[in-house]
């Protein structure tokens, strides 16, 4: 399949997936074909997508949580009329998806302001959640708030396995309390999202996944093990050719997405290229997983910030296709690997041990 239509064959599948929501939103519409203007036409860096964690609490105690070092009680968190600001500069920037996750960021007293804040008429507001908070009033009110697709992350498609990974009992039922529910709804989406470990590509479990998926009429996304924060010693996690070919697999199915697939351009690692990480203390770093902070917006314009991160040499000429984090050895080495011992993260570009390598 040619380069056309394997483009053409990625962007019907996604405009089908989520033409609920885009004709729900004409602005939203408009925003993404000037963005390929920019892009084509102006030859700007758009940014596509910003996610931000908005608290780094948590119900859960799982054993792959990416987050679990940078949460940081002595730092101040952004008030709402700073994310205000910043979020007015991101949608300039070209950010049309806006991922709320943490941590759990249900637990965020302010979430419903924060969601304000990013314009929902604007954007796609999607939501990463454990479930465990979740029921039916909340959905209607997440709903009405302009959120369009609330993400519920699975583990293993068997209950007892999923709280198990949880640290959670009862996580697996909430979560499928909440799919029922949200199947029955017209104006938001479901999604499961699931890390792809060895052990479920390499069974049947994946399957049953997109069995799951496929009963409860919602999206099934897929990313990859990445050597991140709890995760960051264990390189025995890290997918091989064999994982590829099962995802390369997968990706073929209607109801699944993968979080390369959504780039403007190509299918490679969107981090610090297309999108980046807010935490809730200001830092900006490629992605929740390269944990690196390239500025804070407490001290610093966004703009500013994404034009140092995007003309970085390894964001803005990838020679890897799939995720850095995840894929790519040679980056795993230099900037993740230098990691392992620290505690507090994100560690500033300058401080990396790496830096005086640039």
């Amino acid at each position: 399949m040619n380069i056309q239509i394997r483009f053409i064959h990625r962007y019907a599948k996604y405009i089908r997936l989520l033409r609920g929501v885009l004709f729900r939103k004409p602005l939203l519409i408009l925003r993404i074909i000037s963005n390929y203007f920019r892009i084509f036409v102006l030859k700007q860096r758009i940014v596509r997508k910003v996610e931000m964690g908005v608290t780094f609490k948590c119900q859960c105690n799982c054993a792959k949580c990416s987050s679990v070092f940078m949460e940081d009680p002595a730092k101040d968190k952004l008030t709402i009329k700073e994310i205000e600001k910043v979020a007015n500069d991101i949608i300039n920037l070209g950010a049309i998806h806006i991922n709320l996750t943490g941590g759990e960021p249900l637990l965020e007293k302010d979430i419903f302001e924060i969601i304000k804040c990013f314009n929902p008429n604007k954007t796609l507001i999607t939501i990463n959640t454990n479930g465990v908070l979740l029921n039916e009033d909340l959905i209607d009110r997440l709903e009405k708030a302009g959120v369009d697709i609330i993400k519920i992350s699975i583990d293993s498609p068997i209950e007892e396995e999923h709280d198990e990974s949880r640290g959670y009992k009862g996580c697996f039922r909430k979560a499928m309390e909440s799919l029922d529910y949200i199947k029955r709804k017209k104006g938001i989406l479901g999604q499961i999202s699931t890390v792809c470990i060895k052990e479920n590509l390499n069974s049947d479990r994946i399957w049953k996944l997109v069995d799951m998926a496929k009963e409860y009429d919602v999206l099934l996304g897929l990313t990859i093990p990445a050597a991140s924060g709890k995760w960051v010693n264990s390189q025995s996690i890290l997918i091989g050719e064999k994982e590829r070919e099962a995802l390369r697999k997968l990706i073929r199915v209607p109801h699944v997405i993968r979080d390369t697939d959504e780039a403007y351009l190509r299918r490679n690692c969107p981090a610090g290229s297309e999108e980046f990480y807010l935490t809730c203390y200001g830092d900006i770093i490629p992605c929740p997983l390269i944990q690196i902070s390239f500025g804070n917006v407490k001290n610093e314009n966004v703009k500013r910030i994404w034009e140092r991160m995007s003309c970085f040499e390894e964001f803005k000429n990838k020679k890897v296709r799939g995720c850095l984090a995840g894929e790519s050895q040679e980056f795993i080495c230099r900037y993740l690997e230098p990691l392992k011992n620290v505690k507090k993260l994100p560690i500033k570009i300058e401080d990396h041990p790496a830096s005086k390598k640039i």
